[in-house]
This record gives structure tokens, sequence and C-alpha cells, in this order.
């Protein structure tokens, strides 16, 4: 008997005991604002919670970076244009630029040589087919273009007119073996002939052939037409002596002659329709 009332008494302690340590738990989970399930909860979700934070942070950045690379884009853009802008206002300033100084100097011709009578003609192309460089020009007939008329540009020679109709016509340039021109150079006096390098020595060139091998033709001396023959007036300037070399034909010297006229480069020219002499041949 004794032993059962202890066992029993054992018993309501131990409940007592379970139901004061069970109060405490829930009073402190109370006090957290918290119960144990929501505590697992928690737990277990944190991970999650950290992951989702993560992805949420890279979304926003990257969405941060595409807006970024978006409006960089646009600003890229936006600044080509204005270089191209830029560039072409560059262009139309250096074209205005060469078109007044070719007008300048059309101006200077014109005032040294009253008796000129002048039209001006774009190139409308250059005769690909042709290494000598021929180039079409907008004027022909029906503007009084005529066969063996001088092509100039300000006081460069370009070439002469050898095939004309009624809207264009075709100038066969200084670089071509079949033209020719009566010249002198303006220090020396020394006189000749000039015409294209039967190989093609280049657009920009010419040569003086048939030169005494102790003549004072020196380079840097400007050559310029002669005015006789009826084709070319006096004084214009075919270009500059650039080299003296030997001949390989025959015992006699030859000058390279470089135009000041880059044939790739000019877009207009004056075309001479008339002048003192034209025709007449001496």
């Amino acid at each position: 008997m004794n032993s059962f009332f202890k066992k029993k008494a054992t018993k309501i302690l131990g409940t007592i005991l379970v139901a004061l340590i069970l109060g405490a738990i829930i009073a402190g989970i109370a006090h957290s604002g918290s119960t144990p399930l929501s505590s697992v909860a928690v737990t277990i979700m944190k991970p999650f919670q950290q992951v989702s934070t993560f992805i949420g942070s890279g979304v926003d950045y990257f969405c941060d970076y595409f807006r970024s690379s978006d409006t960089l884009q646009k600003e890229n853009a936006q600044l080509k244009q204005q270089i191209a802008d830029y560039q072409g206002e560059l262009a139309d300033y250096e074209n205005t630029k060469r078109t007044l100084k070719t007008y300048e100097e059309f101006l200077g011709v014109k005032e040294e040589h009253p008796d000129f009578k002048f039209i001006s003609a774009s190139i409308l192309s250059r005769d690909a087919s042709d290494a000598f460089g021929s180039i079409i020009l907008s004027k022909g007939s029906s503007k009084g273009v005529k066969v063996n008329d001088p092509v100039i540009y300000g006081k460069n020679l370009v070439g002469v007119v050898t095939d004309v109709n009624a809207t264009s016509c075709t100038v066969t340039t200084f670089s071509s073996p079949k033209f020719n021109a009566a010249v002198y150079e303006v220090r020396s006096n020394v006189m000749g002939y000039v015409t294209g390098f039967e190989n093609g020595a280049g657009k920009k060139y010419c040569k003086l052939p048939g030169l005494d091998k102790d003549c004072n033709l020196a380079t840097g001396g400007v050559i310029c037409t002669l005015g006789i023959g009826g084709v070319f007036p006096k004084n214009l300037i075919v270009g500059t002596v650039s080299e003296i070399n030997k001949s390989k034909t025959d015992i006699s010297n030859y000058a390279k002659v470089e135009s000041n006229v880059d044939l790739a480069e000019i877009k207009d020219v004056f075309i001479i329709t008339e002048f003192n002499g034209q025709g007449i041949t001496q």
C-alpha cells in the first residue's frame, strides 16, 4: 500500500513539473508572439527566403543593366548621328571652299584674258575603260561646245574636248598619250610639247620629251601653254616639273610634269568656247 501511494505521488509530481515546464514554454512562446509551428515554419522557410531575396536583387540588377544598356545605345546612336552631321558639314565646307577658290582663279583668268568666253560644266562621269582619265561633261553643242575647245580648272589646263553631242562632251585629259599641247617653262623659256605617258604613269602626270641634255630646265619649273596651234590660248598652267630623266628610246631627256589638278577629285570645270587666235594655226 505504501509503495502504491509513493508511485502515485511521484506521478502527480511529475505531471505538475511537466505542466509547469509546458506552461513556461507556452508563456515564452506567447511572449515572443509566435507558435512552435510558426517557428518551425520560419526555420524551414528561412533558406528559401534568402534565395528569393538574392534572385529578386539579381532581377533588379539585370533590369537596371538593360535599362542602362538601352540608354547607352540611344546616346551612342545620337553621337554617331552628330558626328555624321559634322562630317557632312565639313565636307560641304571643303567643297564650298574649293569651289570658291576655283571661281576666284577663274575670275583671275577672265581679268587677264577678257577675250575668253567660258561656260561652266559638271563632270558627269569618268571613263572607267580609259586608263588615262578621260571625262564626260554636262555641256554639249547646244551650249556652243565644239571639238578642240580647251577645258580648265581655275588657271590649270585639264584637257581638250574631243567628242561632242547635243547635251554632253568628252574630254581627253593631259595624262593621255593622245593629248598634245605646245608649252614653255616660264623661267628658262625652254619650249616643247607635253603629252601623256604611254604606259600610264598616273592621272596627275604628263611628260615634256625631246629635251637636250644641257638644257637648263630644272625641277620645280612651271610649264604653261605656248599659245600656238589655235587650240590652246597662252599661259594656261599645265603643271610643275617633278623629275628630269633620260629617255629610253633616244639620247634626249624628258621632264615628268605633275599637274595641280586631281582628276579624281574635281567636280566642276570651265570650257573655253572662244579666245583670240582660236582655230588659227601658226
